[in-house]
């Protein structure tokens, strides 16, 4: 074994004090050693020290230009130092050399974002995924890129080709299902829920996610066991989530209350559905008394933490409403009711429950038909489905609005917010 091999044995190990210490000897020995000075290079690259990097590797291109990996490590240094036009021109040069590198190609297409060239950074990125089609940070990168356009389908199916290709172990088999039926692969969807069914039974997610995607007569409205499964499962992180998917619930029901022009503190209020009372807190400024009701135990603990609920009640919705009389001005539904197929009931309780005069505010996810169970494991609603619901159970539509409720795969989910009167 030469000193130089020993040298890099050491780097590959870690033990990156001994490597440069033998490195740096061997210059010494060997001061016009391109080799050398560019494993020197990358050793002070991954420890931080840029600068000193950069002198090195561009002494050893001086030396030596032909090797395509040592131009990619100078775009890689370059780009961290923050000089991106030089950074597209070292990984353009290592290009030139192998064209086959596809990390090569995001990392310019990354470069060529940061300059202001998303049409040379969209052909990089496609170039990667062409050259590796399993390579998910291609298609992670694009898909960002075309959601920042605008382009929001095309998005969304970059978004799930990565979310197939990605080798994480631990990933979310709901998530892959959607990718896999968005990507073209409905059998390969059905699969993976039958197998997840198979192996557990008992499991109410599965159980639901396999109606969804198989496309088997849904029930009316998801079993409790799966929506309190879910959302205790999901309660730790459900705020963040939300706010990475641009969550607009409370904001379009801020907007409908002051549409709506209550007096401060002026009414008994009931929030079903509250979650960890993100509406809760636009809640709180028009209620005399604030009520939250939710299936899930961790949700409610969440909701307890922001204090502004009066009283809070672990029930399935309609069975909450089915113990109490005419007592409230408002009742509001936020991102809930696409957990219900058949809305009949909630809207029946709800009137009751409602005083004469009283509002009902809550939002749908839209759809083409009275209802049905999207592959998400959600329902959606058709407009003029709902609106004659309403009407048959003694509510007055008095306005509805379409926006986005969130984003799902970079894409926006169409929405409704709908308000009634009793």
């Amino acid at each position: 074994m030469t000193d130089l091999d020993q040298a890099m044995q050491l780097h590959l190990a870690g033990r990156y004090a001994e490597s440069e210490a033998l490195y740096r000897q061997l210059l010494d020995e060997h001061p016009d050693s391109a080799k050398i000075m560019h494993c020197l290079s990358f050793l002070l690259q991954q420890t931080g020290r840029l600068e000193e990097s950069l002198d090195f590797i561009e002494r050893s291109l001086s030396i030596d230009n032909a090797h395509a990996e040592w131009h990619y490590n100078h775009g890689i240094v370059l780009d961290k130092l923050g000089r991106c036009e030089d950074a597209a021109k070292a990984f353009s040069r290592s290009l030139e050399l192998n064209r086959n590198n596809y990390f090569c190609w995001t990392n310019l297409g990354a470069v060529f974002e940061k300059t202001d060239a998303p049409d040379l950074a969209e052909k990089a990125y496609r170039e990667a995924a062409m050259l590796n089609p399993q390579c998910m940070d291609a298609y992670y990168l694009l898909a960002s890129l075309l959601a920042s356009q605008g382009r929001f389908e095309e998005a969304r199916y970059c978004n799930c080709m990565g979310i197939v290709v990605d080798p994480a172990e631990n990933k979310s088999k709901i998530k892959l299902g959607l990718a896999l039926c968005e990507t073209g692969r409905q059998d390969d969807a059905i699969g993976l829920m039958k197998s997840w069914r198979d192996a557990e039974p008992e499991n109410p997610v599965a159980l639901h996610m396999l109606a969804a995607f198989s496309g088997m007569e849904p029930p009316e409205r998801c079993a409790d066991r799966y929506v309190e499964a879910t959302f205790d499962n999901f309660a730790h992180d459900f705020d963040a989530v939300l706010a990475r998917l641009d969550y607009a619930g409370p904001q379009l029901l801020k907007e409908e209350l002051g549409r709506l022009d209550f007096r401060a503190s002026s009414l008994n209020a009931l929030d079903l559905g509250c979650g960890t009372g993100l509406n809760g807190l636009v809640l709180k400024p028009v209620s005399k008394t604030l009520t939250g009701v939710d299936l899930s135990r961790a949700m409610l603990d969440k909701a307890k933490e922001r204090n502004c609920y009066d009283f809070l009640f672990k029930s399935e919705i309609c069975a909450y409403l089915d113990q109490e009389s005419a007592r409230f001005d408002l009742i509001t539904c936020i991102d809930t009711l696409i957990y219900f197929g058949n809305l009949e009931a909630v809207f029946r309780k709800a009137h009751d429950t409602l005083k004469p005069g009283g509002f009902f505010v809550f939002t749908t996810e839209t759809g083409e038909k009275d209802f049905f169970l999207d592959i998400t494991g959600r329902y959606r609603h058709e407009n003029d489905y709902v609106a004659k619901l309403l009407a048959s159970t003694g509510l007055t539509l008095i306005r509805t609005m379409d926006a986005p409720i969130r984003l799902e795969n970079a894409h926006p989910v169409a929405g409704r917010l709908f308000s009634a009167k009793k």
